[in-house]
């Protein structure tokens, strides 16, 4: 595996394609996820981490503005779960 480059620009790269990508389900649903990450393009442990911390900053952004976090934390757990244990 190669490291990326410029960690920022990956993240934008992911941040958009996870805008683009069909809404999250309302409940944890671990087929839509995978097709999430398929569709967002994650393709290495790195991207995950990355994908993780974009999951991050948006859960504290809805948060912040006081819109319902749950399907977003909800995908952030599966992908940490999915981390550790696919490692």
């Amino acid at each position: 595996m190669f490291p990326v480059a410029n960690w920022s620009r990956r993240k934008l790269e992911i941040a958009d394609a996870f805008r683009q990508a069909a809404p999250l389900p309302a409940e944890a649903d671990e087929t839509i996820y995978q097709k999430m990450l398929t569709q967002i393009g994650v393709a290495n442990n790195q991207d995950m981490n990355i994908l993780i911390s974009f999951m991050n900053d948006i859960i504290m952004a809805a948060r912040r503005e006081e819109r319902p976090a749950t399907p977003l934390e909800a995908f952030l757990d599966w992908l940490r779960y999915k981390q550790t244990h696919e490692e």
